[in-house]
């Protein structure tokens, strides 16, 4: 008789009771205690620590993996770093949990074909939102990339697969006069926090910076020109410090937030972390569509391409490092209307 009994997925528990994590890191079987022998707890600690374990196991030869599961293990292992922006692994942590949850990664790469692929992905992707599909997608087309690379095939299963289509955002963005008129509620409330929180909203609409970007604004970062974008401790998102241009309203604002306060170059200009709630609370009074803070950064967006900004420029301020191209496939629409529009000039 075994002294060990699956108890669960990637559990296992010994005849003394003890439950163990059993699985595969590198393409190698592992075994760890879990150190109890309660298995709700068990359950608990098993994803944590796999991924521990996993992370630790920074693989870059691929000559060892064989299925689907070892080229998951060999991607991450490739991608999160101990440098990463703690966000920004957790995101790849997740990411390749979703794709051993959902791929089959039992299956051995060099049989796994481009109708298999296929049809994991229409699963995977019914009843989820077409961004974080499309996110997982991306990630799935490295993993047949590592394939081909391994040698185990000549073209990547994944290749032709298809991005779902994303709305425009446009089509659901407040108007200009629906934000101004949020801001002006806001700072009607009269509350302790109500001016900031009506300044906070202001500041994000006109400058389209992310809110924890906004958040770790200093006064030391207003120059007469220029807005310096840090991040603050966390950093921004591709951890590149940048600099975005103070346009006229900005500047109206950033005065009148600097009035008779005198504030110190060290300090926050907002002492909240986001203006959701008054944000919400806002929409709700005004009887306006939910408006929640990203939606001021698609704004600002919109606005600038607009206004003729050109896409790498917006690209920059926005701070993408792709040169344009996300901001292209999101908001190119807006370019050829604009586009169209100048055409009809031309009809005499």
């Amino acid at each position: 008789m075994s002294d060990w009994k699956k108890v669960g997925e990637n559990l296992v528990r010994h005849s003394g009771g003890t439950i163990y994590l059993r699985g595969r890191v590198g393409g190698k079987p592992i075994r760890v205690s879990l150190g109890t022998n309660d298995l709700r707890i068990a359950k608990i600690a098993r994803d944590a620590k796999l991924d521990a374990l996993r992370q630790a196991a920074i693989i870059t030869d691929i000559s060892g993996a064989k299925s689907i599961g070892d080229m998951i293990d060999v991607l991450a292992g490739r991608i999160i770093q101990p440098h990463m922006k703690e966000s920004t692994g957790k995101y790849y942590r997740d990411m390749m949990r979703l794709l051993r949850d959902t791929m089959p990664i039992d299956c051995k790469a060099q049989s796994w074909t481009a109708t298999e692929a296929t049809a994991w992905w229409r699963a995977f992707a019914k009843g989820r939102s077409p961004q974080r599909a499309n996110q997982a997608l991306a990630v799935a087309r490295r993993v047949g990339e590592l394939i081909v690379e391994s040698g185990l095939q000549r073209t990547n299963p994944a290749e032709k697969l298809k991005r779902l289509p994303i709305p425009r955002p446009h089509k659901d963005l407040p108007s200009a006069s629906d934000i101004e008129r949020v801001i002006l509620e806001i700072r009607a409330q009269k509350l302790k926090y109500s001016e900031e929180a009506g300044n906070f909203v202001a500041f994000l609409y006109l400058s389209g910076l992310r809110v924890g970007e906004a958040a770790a604004v200093l006064w030391a970062d207003i120059s007469d020109d220029w807005l310096t974008v840090t991040g603050g401790a966390k950093m921004t998102k591709n951890r590149r410090t940048r600099k975005v241009p103070i346009i006229p309203p900005m500047r109206v604002l950033l005065d009148g937030m600097r009035l008779g306060k005198n504030p110190s170059p060290s300090t926050p200009l907002f002492s909240m972390k986001s203006p959701h709630n008054a944000l919400r609370n806002a929409c709700r009074r005004l009887d306006l569509p939910h408006m929640h803070p990203h939606m001021l950064r698609h704004h600002f967006t919109t606005w600038a391409i607009e206004a003729e900004v050109d896409i790498p420029t917006v690209s920059r301020w926005l701070g993408h490092s792709d040169g344009g191209v996300l901001v292209m496939k999101t908001y190119g629409h807006l370019r050829d209307d604009h586009s169209l529009k100048m055409a009809d000039k031309m009809s005499g």
